[in-house]
């Protein structure tokens, strides 16, 4: 019940904020055009639904191979860190060898 009461009363100052938000001339230019612009475009969308969807698949291509590359890209470099961490593994593996023969060519001596 007290979420119902909640719901209530965000909903009422979201529209009384909007409503006073409205006395300011910018702001209501604002809506004005950006409420054109978005009407313009759905019936744009309603008129042409082909094309709307051909533009729609478009974009999802070119994101999707942007994001493609991205990820070769990612994969690339992890390989590039991976084999440098290895590259310094051997040598401090071969500094590592060479300190113990120094130390046990010292002990034997």
């Amino acid at each position: 019940m007290m979420g119902n009461k909640l719901i209530k009363g965000v909903a009422a100052g979201a529209i009384i904020g909007g409503a006073l938000m409205m006395l300011d001339r910018e702001t209501r230019q604002y809506v004005t055009g950006r409420s054109k612009t978005c009407v313009s475009s759905c019936r744009n969308v309603a008129q042409h639904p082909s094309e709307a969807i051909y533009t729609l698949r478009t974009k999802y291509e070119s994101f999707s191979d942007k994001l493609n590359s991205g990820i070769d890209q990612a994969i690339e470099l992890l390989n590039k860190v991976e084999s440098a961490l290895n590259k310094i593994g051997e040598v401090d593996e071969a500094v590592n060898n060479q300190f113990r023969s120094a130390n046990n060519s010292k002990e034997a001596s």
